[in-house]
């Protein structure tokens, strides 16, 4: 049965109760904290307790990286040869904070180290022979690649001509055969032992940085000098990670929750002209990051250059802050219209091509460093794989983007004939090819996803973790544990509880129009509940008592004391109840 305000189904996340039961009897949590987990793959006791205390001790040794050993000598060689060195990144704000990170580490050893950020449109994504040259005409005999590489073949071997090492720190899938590199650290390797796979780009960069402060402490390069303190680097480091939406789980978690933390003190000249362009206030949260200040960041390379962006997170006086977070709000403003045109634009070539199993879209018209951000909204509303391509002189450069469950290296792997180049992720990809081949690649495309998937998986539902009581997560023991939970993100989602059996105590209007419920057990006068129904308050008159409401549960401040609060996502009758279209409902999820 559809919902009344998603209009979808709902469908109960697989649980392993007697699993979750033994967690919570072992550990002392609750039981819908240990189900919440245990959904979630973390299904035995140690690895509960690793996930609930997260601490930088706890981060996977950087040398069972594979390659980890090569990059480290071949980084101790330069300088003991004192060689120059160029750091090659990415215009993106994983790519921007992995360079920052890797190149400040690097110049505080004493290296000359140069940092080049392509520019989007002019360079493209990767090392490209132009700037190989650059770096081989001031002498540079190392690159290092931050959040790209691994797909640079014939670059890396002309680099190799050009008498340049590169070491390679990427996070991409990497295709069958490796660039000539002197090291290519990248925990995607089939070959890599490193524990965690799904670090990014600056993950992997402040990786390396870990293993080479290991390696020189052991040589005693730290004797006669302060050594680092690398928890000063995790700012740069959170903000990449979440901007890249890879799982906040294992490495990630850690670094983002340690990051959160180095963010609140705003340290950086650069972060806090950012935050006040933001109007965020600590303590920040993952989403103050992923909606306010990576969008501002991407906006430089997508708008104009990363460079501005890079700038500004380097900035060491205030007021040189504040102007370049200036100019990143306009260009995010220029970026968030660009994206509406196109948007807007593609949506109605969708519409002229009726039901597909994916959808292709090309113009002439539209600005590259913005395709991925409308090709990402277009999929999450059709549910569908979409790719959105600009055309330049005869070449269709793209950005796809996938729902969850869709491969798109795999899909574009078997389309690789018509591709001149791609890369990325399972969700998210680049690609660019010949634009007289565009009708053929969609043909192909179109029936490599219908055959992956099929055209079932496309149904839309609300995934619900599970049913829950007021008094289970108005208690103490749930309100203590819970913020132990985050920080929540991609991969990682904050879970949907459906409530049944409550009573509603008093219903207001709160704000511009949002709607506050206020929840109790209908057999008792124990512990409340405050819900808030986000822009739903023209519906302070349904009968709520008589609802199953799907909710995530939040938590607030207030006199000193913490408290939980639900967000409604979503509601309908319960079993036995008349639906909104006149029917019964007969089954519950």
């Amino acid at each position: 049965m559809n919902s009344l305000f998603l209009g979808h189904g709902w469908h109960r996340r697989p649980l392993d109760r007697d699993l979750a039961n033994k967690i919570a009897s072992s550990t002392g949590i609750t039981f819908p904290i240990a189900a919440i987990l245990v959904q979630r793959g973390i299904t035995t006791p140690d690895d509960v307790i690793y996930h609930l205390t997260p601490s930088l001790s706890s981060l996977n040794d950087p040398f069972t990286m594979v390659d980890m050993e090569r990059a480290v000598e071949r980084v101790i060689a330069a300088l003991d040869a004192r060689e120059r060195v160029a750091v090659f990144g990415d215009y993106d704000a994983d790519g921007v904070s992995a360079s920052i990170v890797l190149s400040r580490f690097l110049k505080g050893l004493g290296l000359d180290v140069s940092v080049h950020i392509p520019h989007r449109e002019r360079e493209g994504y990767g090392l490209n022979p132009d700037a190989l040259s650059r770096f081989s005409s001031e002498g540079r005999t190392l690159v290092i690649t931050v959040d790209c590489g691994v797909s640079n073949y014939d670059e890396i071997a002309h680099a190799r001509t050009l008498g340049i090492d590169v070491i390679v720190t990427d996070h991409h899938e990497p295709p069958p055969y490796l660039p000539p590199a002197a090291a290519v650290l990248n925990p995607k390797r089939p070959d890599c032992s490193y524990p965690f796979r799904e670090l990014a780009g600056v993950g992997v960069a402040f990786t390396f940085v870990r293993a080479m402060r290991s390696r020189l402490h052991g040589l005693g390069f730290w004797n006669s000098r302060p050594i680092p303190n690398l928890k000063e680097y995790l700012d740069l480091v959170a903000i990449g990670t979440v901007a890249d939406m890879v799982p906040l789980l294992g490495d990630n978690r850690i670094l983002v929750r340690a990051g959160l933390e180095v963010l609140g003190a705003a340290a950086r000249p650069g972060i806090a002209s950012l935050m006040a362009a933001c109007r965020i206030t600590p303590p920040l949260s993952v989403e103050d990051i992923a909606f306010r200040i990576a969008p501002r960041i991407n906006a430089a390379g997508r708008m104009d250059h990363a460079r501005t962006a890079q700038l500004l997170l380097e900035a060491n006086d205030s007021d040189t802050a504040a102007d370049l977070a200036s100019e990143l709000q306009s260009l995010n403003e220029s970026r968030q219209r660009e994206d509406g045109k196109i948007f807007e634009e593609a949506e109605r070539m969708i519409h002229a091509q009726g039901e597909r199993p994916a959808y292709v879209c090309a113009s002439a018209a539209w600005r590259r460093g913005v395709l991925g951000i409308s090709a990402s909204r277009l999929s999450s509303s059709h549910l569908r794989p979409v790719i959105l391509f600009t055309i330049h002189e005869g070449i269709a450069h793209g950005s796809a983007r996938s729902p969850e469950g869709i491969d798109l290296m795999e899909a574009l792997r078997s389309c690789a004939s018509f591709l001149d180049k791609y890369g990325g992720h399972q969700s998210a990809a680049g690609l660019h090819l010949p634009e007289d081949r565009i009708s053929a690649f969609t043909r192909a495309f179109e029936e490599v996803i219908q055959a992956q998937i099929g055209r079932a998986a496309y149904t839309p539902v609300l995934p619900v973790d599970l049913s829950v009581s007021v008094q289970e997560i108005a208690s103490t023991e749930f309100c203590r544990l819970y913020p132990l939970l985050e920080p929540f993100g991609a991969g990682y989602p904050p879970p949907v509880l459906a409530l049944q059996d409550f009573h509603v105590r008093e219903r207001r209007l709160v704000g511009k129009g949002h709607l506050k419920l206020r929840l109790s057990s209908p057999h008792s006068n124990g512990p409340a509940l405050d819900l808030l129904a986000w822009g739903h308050g023209d519906k302070a008159d349904l009968s709520w008592d008589r609802m199953e409401l799907a909710c995530t549960p939040s938590l607030s401040v207030w006199n000193g004391k913490r408290q939980i609060s639900l967000r409604l996502k979503d509601a309908r009758p319960r079993k036995g109840e008349i639906s909104h279209d006149g029917r019964k409902v007969e089954k519950e999820i």
